[in-house]
């Protein structure tokens, strides 16, 4: 009794705790954006200009239509407001009014700055008349995360050249700027409010909010932060779900913001409620609490190794901190960059930000390790800890703290199970497997099982020398695929050894199964097709089948038989051509990739990164890039220039997807069909819906709200304004009449996504002795449970296709 009194009140302090780290994370964050974009920056400052920006709309466009009808000399500022749009005028206004309330706000200065915005923006409407693709590239560097003093030089600079500049002076400025100030001020007064400061220098007219527009900040922030815990592991057994809203955590307030289902749609929310009050989903249910039920532990063996190698720099895989992160890319000078050709600029600017982005991503990565360390020594002074889990809006499963073994490699070989079984025996057969397909050394996880046992026993000296001194061996172990989860098994395989290679060895560490390009293994099964499930190793065969090479081996002769009339194949069967050009393209194919999304891959993985090697003389040619000619639209001139690989990407995402659907004849039939279906419903303004064998419905709507984006020219931020009637959604967004789109491409991802996870809760909750998922077992009761109840459903009668005449693709 006394242990489950400690157990309660530690994790009841862990939940105070989260949600305590959680608020003040999230204020430390707005804080921070506040100091670097400015107080109107801020999340719930954002929420009230939201609400506040269509009134302002409504006084200026008030304004406007009774300056026109007035007799007599116009009104200074009415010229320019009729210039642009009321809503852009009034975004501008309140942007600049919020932000300045964080430093100078004197009623001058905020005037000043709203008249600049609003000429800015004039700007930008002529150079946007003026065309060129001007004002794209001036949007694209916006879009791309810029700073602004770049975006504003780039803008004067184009202005200049266009020769659109409006030239106002400080004074116009401050007196169009003022005419806003004023409806500002007199139709928001419930938010801000003039007053004096008086100093030194003597009294100044400013602006501040009201204090019930700062009250109502104030409880906005405050009650926006208590709803950001930081959900960690339980050291309790999790409630079970029995409602939507009913599991995981034992603080209701915590609880609460943990649905089983994480979805926004109300309509998807009361068909799971439905679905759950009659019953239908009782099974899913039950396989969700049995995952979750599942006893874990830390390896402590493991998260020393880890310690150590954080703390002497090292870096054994990509997902690894890096404890040493490239030096910033040094800024040339101007000379330099002016001699420099475009293409070599934006390779450099690409080298500079990809350079740039790593630094940054080793100081987070950096911050997160420390947090997932400090939660893995928590957690090392209890005997067993739980991992919460819920679904996403498709079914699949996943745990509901960060720290879990759903993540990278070093974070996942931290966890083993509390409760030990025997291997049996077949288990010690499974774990040399395991450890042949973590080290991967030689592609020997393409090799046959025996060939993978093989070779632990060739290689057993290495693995005892690597569990028995990890930190002289690692040079053997940091090599490996998935170096922690190897040099885990290595521990586990020589403490097996010690027992004479006992079936009596107790053993926690997990066994890994990778499924074979899974889109297609599904629809293999939902369709039958023999062939196809072959290639993805849903049938047995001697040594694993690689769809990759299947379907590179069938692209091959196309492109060789192209070879004499297209200089594009011509170049790719020159470079050479193999798995590794059509893995990627084939992997998305099954989740709704077309060729375009296929020739898009091919430029990002392969094309640009060659075309930024050479524009910085990394290397001498592009061995991809061909003399094409270029039409210019808007001159009609023609040109010849080099084009970077783009036709031999649409060349190869050509003959990949031919290649795919002439191996996959079913699956690419099956998901034309459903393709088809989302297409059909779409133009009635209908989602898909459908339930899984478990009994959840999933509903795929996608909504395209009838609302104008309102956005200011140098400024990478928009706020929605309804174009009609409209109500307000959970984050104050205000919403007007909805059109449902049903995009069919992604009926696909989301259909086939739907199977993975509901296969091992059907098996899992229906196979006796087994009340876990994650539950430690030999392989082969979970692979007979995983078989029987594939069986069961190949009873059903196979789905009838209809005619390939409702085609989707490409």
């Amino acid at each position: 009794m006394t242990e489950i009194t400690t157990a309660l009140d530690l994790e009841h302090l862990l939940e105070e705790e989260a949600a305590a780290a959680g608020a003040s994370k999230y204020l430390s964050a707005q804080k921070r954006k506040e100091e670097t974009e400015g107080f109107g920056a801020r999340d719930d400052v954002q929420k009230m200009l939201k609400g506040a920006l269509p009134i302002l709309s409504a006084g200026i466009t008030n304004f406007v239509e009774a300056s026109k009808g007035k007799k007599g000399r116009p009104h200074v500022a009415l010229k320019s407001l009729t210039r642009l749009d009321p809503d852009v005028v009034a975004l501008a206004a309140l942007s600049v009014t919020f932000n300045r309330l964080g430093r100078k706000p004197d009623v001058s200065s905020i005037a000043g700055e709203i008249g600049r915005h609003l000429e800015i923006e004039i700007e930008g409407l002529r150079i946007v008349a003026a065309g060129e693709g001007h004002a794209t590239k001036l949007k694209a560097k916006v879009g791309k995360g810029g700073r602004p003093a770049a975006a504003r030089r780039k803008h004067v600079e184009v202005a200049q050249g266009l020769e659109v500049e409006e030239e106002w002076t400080r004074s116009e400025q401050v007196l169009v700027g003022g005419t806003v100030l004023n409806i500002l001020l007199t139709d928001l007064a419930g938010i801000f409010e003039r007053h004096v400061v008086t100093d030194f220098r003597g009294t100044t007219p400013s602006i501040k909010l009201t204090d019930a527009a700062a009250e109502s900040l104030a409880v906005s922030s405050e009650e926006l932060a208590w709803t950001m815990p930081i959900l960690k592991p339980m050291v309790v057994q999790p409630r079970p779900w029995v409602r939507m809203d009913s599991g995981a955590y034992l603080d209701f307030n915590i609880s609460k913001l943990v649905p089983l289902v994480r979805t926004y749609s109300r309509e998807h929310k009361r068909a799971i409620i439905e679905s759950i009050k009659s019953g239908a989903m009782t099974e899913c249910l039950e396989g969700i609490n049995a995952i979750q039920d599942t006893r874990f532990a830390i390896d402590e063996r493991v998260l020393e190794v880890v310690e150590w190698a954080r703390g002497d720099g090292k870096r054994p895989s990509r997902s690894f901190p890096d404890g040493n992160p490239p030096k910033k890319v040094e800024k040339l000078d101007a000379d330099t960059w002016a001699a420099m050709d475009p293409a070599a600029r934006s390779a450099r600017a690409r080298r500079s930000k990809a350079v740039s982005d790593a630094i940054q991503a080793a100081g987070a990565d950096g911050g997160v390790f420390t947090a997932d360390l400090n939660t893995a020594k928590l957690l090392t002074s209890v005997h067993a800890f739980y991992l919460p889990h819920n679904m996403d809006f498709r079914g699949r499963v996943y745990a509901v703290p960060h720290f879990n073994p759903q993540r990278s490699d070093h974070i996942k070989a931290l966890f083993h199970f509390a409760d030990a079984v025997p291997l049996g025996p077949d288990g010690g057969r499974w774990l040399m497997i395991h450890l042949a397909n973590c080290g991967d050394f030689g592609k020997v996880s393409k090799k046959s099982m025996d060939d993978r046992v093989q070779w632990v026993r060739d290689n057993e000296a290495d693995v005892i020398a690597c569990a028995a001194n990890p930190y002289a061996t690692y040079g053997i172990w940091g090599e490996a695929d998935s170096p922690f989860c190897f040099l885990q098994a290595c521990f586990e395989y020589a403490a097996w050894k010690l027992t004479g290679y006992s079936e009596e060895f107790a053993s926690t560490i997990a066994v890994a199964l990778d499924g074979s390009c899974s889109g297609l293994q599904h629809y293999s099964a939902i369709t039958r097709s023999a062939e196809e499930a072959y290639h993805v190793n849903l049938l047995p065969r001697e040594t694993p089948g690689d769809i990759y090479n299947v379907v590179a081996d069938a692209a091959r002769p196309t492109l060789e038989a192209k070879a004499n009339e297209c200089e594009a194949s011509a170049r790719i069967v020159s470079v050479g051509f193999g798995r590794s050009d059509v893995k990627s393209n084939v992997m998305t194919y099954f989740y709704g990739s077309g060729k375009f999304g296929m020739r898009d891959q091919h430029m990002k993985q392969t094309m640009r990164p060659e075309s930024d090697a050479v524009a910085l003389g990394e290397k001498v040619e592009h061995k991809y890039a061909l003399l094409t000619k270029r039409t210019n639209k808007e001159t009609k001139e023609e040109t010849w220039a080099m084009d970077g690989g783009f036709s031999c990407a649409n060349i190869l995402a050509q003959h990949v997807y031919a290649a795919v659907t002439s191996v996959a004849p079913k699956a690419d039939e099956a998901s034309c069909w459903f393709q088809s279906v989302a297409a059909t419903l779409a133009h009635e303004s209908l989602p898909v819906i459908w339930s899984t064998p478990v009994g959840l419905p999933v509903v795929q709507r996608y909504s395209e709200y009838l609302n104008k984006t309102v956005a200011l020219w140098l400024v990478d931020r928009a706020v929605s304004v309804p174009t009609g009637h409209g109500k307000l959604d959970p984050e104050g967004n205000v919403l007007a009449r909805v059109e449902v789109l049903t995009r069919a491409s992604s009926v696909t991802r989301s259909s086939m996504t739907s199977v993975p996870q509901l296969r091992t809760r059907m098996s899992t909750r229906g196979s006796s002795g087994i009340s876990a998922a994650w539950a430690v077992m030999s392989l082969s009761s979970a692979s007979r449970a995983l078989q029987n109840s594939a069986v069961d459903r190949a009873q059903m009668p196979p789905v009838r296709w209809p005619s390939r005449r409702f085609r989707m693709r490409p």
